[in-house]
């Protein structure tokens, strides 16, 4: 029980950075595909 415990925290600290960048990377990267202007990093 522990040990799949352990398993389940280890995939949570991966997966939601890993998630969060993904998530990040399609929101900047809509303008390429919509036609629209693209917006400079921080903006």
């Amino acid at each position: 029980m522990m040990r799949r415990m352990v398993l389940i925290l280890a995939w949570m600290v991966v997966s939601l950075p890993l998630a969060w960048g993904v998530y990040q990377s399609v929101q900047r990267s809509m303008p390429l595909f919509s036609g629209g202007a693209i917006v400079a990093p921080g903006k």
